[in-house]
């Protein structure tokens, strides 16, 4: 019996001895075909009990094709290698375990050249059970002078790790841009090294306290969840936005905005096509799509993207571009618009731009002095005076707002350019044309304005008796008087008053044949 087991512990001694997966040439080897990289050790040793493996130290992984000055795709610091002894005589290739302490990861910018090299990956038996590697880095060069994009890896864990099926994964990762927590799981694989960009994956993640005022001009906190699955370089992604207190920074108050999406990532690069967007501003729904992605020539991504409010409140959505409390306009909003923001350090307000046209119907200026000062024009626009209401009338009129307002807007360099600029008031109605500088307020609209009334009568007092011989002069067919008009100043204090020479006069004239 003794001199059976000797033989089957000697049998056993000559198979692990030729088995025995944990020498150094045979960890680098494998490593070496599965990854197109050299593979170096600092220090190596093998271990026995209580279960086969090694431990080493100092591990560097350098990419083939690559300049000599390159840094290292891959540093380990310290990475532990465990097995089991029946594994090793019964199911060959496979590891039970992997730890890896400072496991860092340096990817290159995007677009650095790469020689062919010739090497192709093979198929090596290894299989292992769990690879831990909490306490990671992974950083991505970029292609302009900006600092490195810095992951930084609390916790991960892969389980079936093979080259020929997918493994499992839970992540939980600080983002850099914006600075925020990830946390995910899901499947990832088999690797395509062929074809990176056709590797399949699917997962769940959420985002919590990302930090928007990195980028300049806006802030917020956003949080998100989102399912995805797909191939690397298109992944489908729905899920949703919260952010509570996103605010333009030149307005310096905040709105809650809540969007869904779905969209399509490419993975390779980073660019998004998004499909839909439903985004709720206060109590206004905004329907949108485009995409975010790289331009050539530009270092960043661009977004453009298509916009359409259906009934929706203006006031909403002038709170994000106006500093004032409270926004200057109120009513019921229709508008189609493209929107495209470019990367770069100037300003939100400075690189936006935006071409739209919009409807607003039932508007009312919240400024009592403005309101009070078109529902007084309403009223000698239609030859009604004003002074001679008593106040109790007053109260109950409700149709001195401007009842239709449309334009066309062309947004540049925080300037809207209006042309078109319609608006209707009970007795009265113009066309005008300008601009409006969002961040001096400064107004400069000039254009046609036509009343029911004769111009005399639109005046009170003295004024009237001077207006009185010019009524034939200004008065024109279907209207009482055709006066071409001016709106400068700024928001908080307008100045409105006749050209006397009609800018434009080309537009004017024709404006006011109509």
């Amino acid at each position: 019996m003794i001199a059976v087991l000797a033989v089957a512990a000697c049998a056993a001694v000559i198979v692990l001895s030729r088995q025995w997966p944990f020498s150094e040439n045979r960890i680098a080897k494998s490593l070496q075909e599965t990854f197109p990289a050299t593979v170096t050790f600092q220090k190596f040793r093998p271990t026995y009990f209580p279960h086969p493996g090694c431990v080493a130290e100092g591990i560097v992984f350098r990419r083939l094709g690559m300049p000599a000055q390159t840094p290292a795709i891959v540093t380990i610091q310290h990475m532990k290698i465990e097995g089991h002894y029946l594994d090793i005589l019964f199911r060959p290739g496979y590891l039970a375990q992997i730890v890896a302490e400072n496991f860092q990861v340096h990817v290159p910018a995007l677009g650095t050249k790469v020689e062919i090299t010739g090497w192709k990956a093979t198929s090596p038996s290894i299989r292992v059970g769990e690879i831990l590697l909490d306490g990671s880095v992974l950083e991505v060069a970029r292609s302009d002078s900006s600092n490195p994009l810095r992951f930084d890896i609390q916790e991960l864990k892969l389980k079936s790790v093979s080259q020929n099926q997918p493994l499992t994964y839970e992540v939980a990762l600080h983002n850099p841009l914006p600075p925020g927590e990830i946390q995910s799981h899901g499947q990832f694989g088999p690797w395509n090294s062929e074809h990176p960009g056709e590797t399949p994956l699917r997962g769940e993640y959420t985002f919590k306290d990302g930090d928007l005022g990195v980028f300049k001009g806006i802030a917020g906190t956003l949080s998100s969840d989102d399912k995805f699955q797909g191939i690397l370089k298109h992944i489908e992604a729905s899920g949703s936005i919260d952010i509570p207190n996103f605010e333009v920074t030149h307005t310096r108050h905040s709105v809650h905005l809540k969007t869904q999406f779905h969209a399509f990532v490419d993975g390779t690069n980073g660019d998004v096509q998004l499909e839909r967007v439903n985004a709720a501003l206060l109590k206004t729904t905004i329907l949108g799509r485009g995409e975010i992605a790289s331009k050539p020539g530009e270092h960043g991504k661009t977004a453009s993207l298509d916009f359409t409010v259906n009934d929706g409140r203006i006031q909403d959505v002038l709170c994000l571009f106006v500093r004032a409390p409270k926004p200057p306009f109120i009513g019921t909003v229709n508008f189609r618009a493209h929107v495209i923001l470019p990367p770069g350090d100037r300003p939100f307000l400075q690189r936006v731009r935006l071409t739209g046209d919009f409807g607003i119907a039932g508007g009312q200026f919240t400024k009592t002095s403005t309101q009070e000062t078109i529902d007084d024009f309403s009223q000698r626009a239609s030859g009604e005076k004003p002074e001679d209401k008593k106040p109790e009338d007053k109260k109950d009129e409700d149709d001195t707002a401007i009842s239709k307002l449309s334009g066309h807007v062309e947004l540049r360099n925080a300037t809207a350019n209006l042309s078109d600029f319609a608006f209707v008031v009970p007795g009265a109605s113009a066309t005008m044309h300008g601009t409006y500088q969002l961040e001096t307020h400064k107004i400069d609209l000039h254009g046609i304005l036509k009343s029911e009334a004769e111009l005399s009568k639109m005046s009170s007092g003295f004024k009237s008796v001077l207006l009185k011989p010019f009524n034939g002069l200004f008065k024109k067919k279907h209207a009482g008087a055709v006066v071409a008009v001016h709106l400068v100043g700024t928001y908080e204090d307008p100045q409105p008053g006749v050209d006397i020479i009609p800018k434009n006069s080309g537009q004017e004239a024709s404006a006011a044949n109509k």
